[in-house]
């Protein structure tokens, strides 16, 4: 398991804003903004209102990138990891009612009015594997954190 380092929590707290990148069945690369999303110490939650591209690549290949960057002082930081979709009624209402008043300031109920055609999202969970610095002065091919499960070594290398 692969703890989010701190100076990589504290960039997510003040930017307030994470890029998830996901490929297809195809190889073909897809980015995805988000701007609701919470945090803990080892995964990344955020709301699927919409159920796109970036929900059917999640569903298919689960391998996924998240980035975080602080364009003023060109520092950032790549997460690569898995997602899944949480299914648990009472900790899916949960998080996304926390999520909801993170990000607005209001309950859910009150978002998902602005949302047009929209039913409940779905929960995404992101664990990360692996954690690199975008900084340009640093090595940003060696990773500052990764996991030795087997999967993460194959496809990532160790550390």
């Amino acid at each position: 398991m692969v703890i989010i380092p701190k100076q990589v929590s504290e960039m997510m707290s003040a930017q307030k804003f994470i890029v998830v990148g996901s490929i297809d069945i195809n190889g073909m690369c897809n980015l995805s903004p988000r701007t609701a999303f919470y945090f803990t110490e080892d995964a990344i939650y955020w709301l699927d209102f919409f159920k796109h591209k970036s929900h059917y690549n999640f569903i298919n290949v689960p391998w996924i990138s998240v980035a975080v960057f602080d364009k003023e002082n060109l520092k950032g930081y790549q997460m690569k990891g898995k997602v899944s979709f949480i299914k648990n009624e009472k900790e899916k209402a949960q998080m996304i009612d926390t999520i909801s008043r993170s990000t607005t300031g209001k309950t859910c109920s009150k978002v998902f009015e602005r949302i047009s055609n929209t039913s409940q999202p779905e929960l995404i969970m992101f664990k990360p594997h692996a954690v690199y610095s975008l900084n340009p002065a640093e090595d940003s091919g060696t990773a500052i954190e990764i996991d030795n499960d087997p999967e993460t070594v194959a496809l990532l290398g160790a550390k």
